[in-house]
């Protein structure tokens, strides 16, 4: 009779008790007010981030980035430590001196009058809030949805316009060799810094490789494109940086046949193909054409080794075979 009375009390010890959700009501309290206060404080960076989006082809594609982010995670919610919410102190107080040098980041730039670096204490208030809020497992599960909105924020005008000039001057001079030795020897081009001067079966012309195609608003599409393909899939470290690292040949590889194509238009006097609608269109088909390239690269990365697991010898197996006539 003993044990059937005690049967019951050993059956409620061996229940589990309930794990703690992790999204607990503290916390969405906490987040909410954090992220009040960062748009109250980020008000009117958000405003000029968006007037650039909307009004700058170069920077247009900022609005796909946080698109993106939020994305990536959605494809990483397996991988989210949703079991229980990380507390510690240290998680904390590093959250806290991010929060602290992204506002003196902010007062640094409204000191100096530079917009760059207050669009990075963005990015850097959001990570803190993170580890505030959440902890360390939830900020090395965002960690790259949050670094990525660095593509979104436009550079200093000054240094876009240094890193364009040398992208339109390895346009003019490729685009130049190929419309001559293509249409050779009815054709002679020849580049002189971002112009391409032009003789096509005596008539003259020239073709004036600007700033938007000189490939810096594409190399700036391309990387984001090509670290977007490294992360968005599980794979080894180096397989990464080399997908990184073919950004930059594959935007110029691109921006070369967008400016030859271009060329090849105003030499047969398609004028109206060189510009408007029909040249945008030319943009959007380089993405295909590096989108397939970012794919190739990563099929022979992903089949360059191929991991088989080790089955040892079984020896009644070998001794089987042996036998056989």
């Amino acid at each position: 009779m003993a044990d059937l009375h005690q049967k019951p009390l050993e059956l409620e010890t061996m229940v589990a008790p309930p794990q703690k959700r992790w999204w607990i009501w503290i916390t969405v309290i906490q987040a909410l007010i954090l992220t009040a206060v960062m748009a109250f404080h980020y008000q009117h960076m958000l405003y000029r981030l968006f007037y650039i989006w909307s009004n700058s082809g170069d920077w247009s594609h900022g609005f796909i980035i946080p698109l993106f982010s939020v994305y990536y995670l959605y494809l990483q919610r397996d991988r989210m430590p949703g079991k229980s919410l990380d507390r510690e102190m240290t998680a904390r107080i590093v959250g806290a001196l991010l929060l602290t040098m992204a506002f003196a980041i902010y007062v640094g730039g409204i000191i100096y009058g530079i917009e760059y670096p207050k669009n990075l204490s963005l990015i850097a208030s959001i990570m803190g809030v993170v580890l505030m809020v959440c902890g360390w497992p939830i900020a090395r599960w965002s960690w790259f949805a949050i670094a990525f909105l660095v593509f979104a924020m436009p550079l200093p005008q000054r240094i876009y316009q240094q890193m364009t000039m040398p992208f339109q001057q390895v346009a003019a001079n490729i685009s130049a060799a190929v419309l001559t030795l293509v249409l050779s020897p009815d054709m002679l081009a020849e580049a002189w810094g971002t112009v391409v001067e032009y003789i096509y079966k005596g008539v003259t012309g020239t073709l004036n490789i600007e700033r938007a195609c000189g490939g810096m608003r594409l190399m700036m599409t391309m990387v984001a494109l090509g670290v977007a393909m490294a992360f968005i899939h599980q794979r080894p470290l180096w397989q990464r940086l080399i997908m990184i690292l073919a950004c930059i040949p594959i935007a110029i590889f691109c921006n070369i046949i967008r400016v030859t194509t271009t060329g090849f238009f105003v030499v047969f006097g398609k004028q109206e193909l060189a510009r408007g609608f029909w040249h945008m269109m030319l943009g959007l088909g380089m993405l295909f054409i590096a989108f397939s390239l970012y794919g190739a690269i990563s099929y022979v990365l992903n089949h360059i080794f191929v991991e088989q697991e080790y089955l040892p010898d079984d020896p009644q197996t070998t001794t089987a075979e042996e036998e056989r006539p």
